[in-house]
């Protein structure tokens, strides 16, 4: 009886040690307020949504190839809700090419230049990143897909007296042809 006790005991304490942790994960995601987002799609035709914010300030620190350590500084943050549903807050990074954000933790890498978009996860073993998902955009995630836009020229948009109408009189047997002699 005692051992159950302590087992469940041990599980208790588990997982009050976890919760702090998930909460302020969980906080990070849902406290969050876009002030824009993009939508990409891969080859697959698999869809990507990415937020895009700002936070507080964070600093991180840039290695240079040749050794040298520049800081840098920046509030600006992306959420990014994968295709299979997995949402995360990534915080931006300095880089020499594009935009780099990666997640508190580093398991998430998120890169952005132009119109295309990587989003990588750390490996299983720890080394290096393993691509989830590679495409461009595809167009403003605020707009309504499929808008049908009023045709510039439709019957009736031209006045009367204005471009055909206005532009002199016309055979009512079609249009005149010049006869060849």
């Amino acid at each position: 009886m005692s051992l159950c006790y302590n087992m469940n005991m041990f599980e208790f304490k588990k997982v009050l040690f976890l919760l702090p942790a998930l909460v302020v994960g969980g906080c990070a995601t849902w406290s969050f307020t876009p002030n824009r987002e993009s939508q990409f799609v891969d080859e697959d035709h698999r869809f990507m949504l990415v937020e895009y914010g700002k936070g507080e300030v964070r600093e991180t620190e840039f290695v240079a190839p040749n050794g040298v350590r520049l800081p840098f500084k920046s509030s600006l943050q992306v959420r990014v809700t994968t295709p299979d549903g997995t949402r995360f807050v990534a915080y931006q990074n300095m880089s020499t090419v594009g935009n780099l954000y990666f997640t508190e933790d580093r398991r998430w890498e998120y890169f952005e230049e132009g119109t295309a978009c990587i989003l990588a996860e750390r490996a299983a073993d720890g080394n290096g990143y393993e691509m989830r998902f590679q495409g461009v955009m595809c167009r403003n995630g605020r707009t309504k897909p499929l808008v049908k836009q009023p045709k510039i020229r439709s019957v009736g948009s031209t006045p009367s007296g204005f471009g055909r109408d206005s532009s002199g009189p016309r055979d009512s047997d079609g249009p005149r042809t010049v006869e060849q002699k």
